[in-house]
């Protein structure tokens, strides 16, 4: 085989590795995704992505960045379920995140902070799905499978959260004045202020060991951090939480502080281990409170 073969036989062999890890109906926990389906809403829908488990019907036409015109996905559980979002990018891409000493961290954080909670929730008996946009493609329109997707489990199941840990930028602007600890919800659909005070209970002792402030539950959009502004909205949480507001992405702190305080963004896997466990006990709690929940 000359080298042209050799190469073409690689890339083939790649590519059909890629395309059996993508979209895995196996968890986060080890087994397989309970099943799933999409609610037949007896309408088309222009936008037909992602397999299996992952797959998602839905309408977008560019005019309306927090409605979520998607197809319910049901899952086949009585379990509570977990959303633990995959957003960041490489450097270069589409979402690349904080930077700390001129590296992008965005996504080894966020691999690091969906890992540690996945494993907990795991333990906790939930059923965890770990959406990637890589999956869906790391560009805009993948960005919208990706975001809908979510909203699509929100829209068909009842109990259900969704949480992405990140780090935050250390360089203030007008939609962060104050960059930090922070948990941002919805600013344009109601909010579950019950939901938000139990996670903020379980991780005060967290802040107050590593003497970090946490400003709390709070609006963050693209323009205005005023709850209820047209302005107040971020897609990934707005859409989702259309259907239910347990959504939130969760600044862990900024990026630098964890590199000062850990030694390096690997270390954060150790220094917030207490913050994993505090989450996850918090999101376990909440689920409980429903009766039709299992939570043996």
């Amino acid at each position: 085989m000359n080298n042209s073969l050799r190469l073409a036989a690689l890339l083939v062999s790649l590519f059909t590795s890629f395309q059996a890890v993508a979209f895995s109906d196996i968890s986060a926990c080890g087994g397989a995704l309970p099943p799933t389906r999409i609610v037949d809403e007896q309408r088309e829908f222009t936008f037909d992505k992602g397999e299996g488990r992952y797959r998602v019907e839905f309408n977008y036409t560019g005019e309306n960045w927090t409605h979520a015109d998607v197809a319910a996905i049901k899952v086949d559980t009585d379990k509570p379920i977990a959303i633990l979002p995959m957003q960041y990018t490489k450097p270069g891409r589409m979402m690349p995140g904080a930077t700390v000493g001129g590296e992008s961290i965005g996504q080894q954080w966020n691999l690091i902070t969906q890992a540690e909670l996945a494993k907990r929730l795991c333990k906790l008996g939930f059923v965890v799905f770990t959406p990637s946009i890589s999956d869906y493609g790391e560009y805009l329109d993948g960005y919208q499978a990706f975001e809908h997707f979510i909203a699509g489990l929100h829209k068909g199941n009842r109990n259900i959260q969704t949480i992405l840990l990140t780090a935050d930028a250390h360089n203030p602007n007008a939609q962060n004045p104050l960059p930090g600890a922070q948990m941002l919800v919805t600013g344009t659909n109601p909010r579950n202020k019950a939901w938000e005070s139990l996670i903020q209970r379980h991780i005060a002792p967290f802040y107050e060991q590593v003497n970090l402030g946490n400003r709390g539950a709070r609006v963050r959009g693209g323009h205005s951090d005023v709850e209820g502004s047209s302005a107040a909205w971020h897609p990934l949480i707005e859409r989702a939480a259309e259907y239910g507001p347990t959504v939130s992405i969760m600044e862990v702190s900024r990026a630098i502080d964890i590199v000062e305080q850990a030694g390096s963004i690997e270390a954060g896997r150790e220094w917030a281990a207490p913050l994993f466990d505090a989450i996850a006990l918090a999101m376990k709690e909440y689920a409980c409170q429903d009766e039709s929940v299992s939570c043996d």
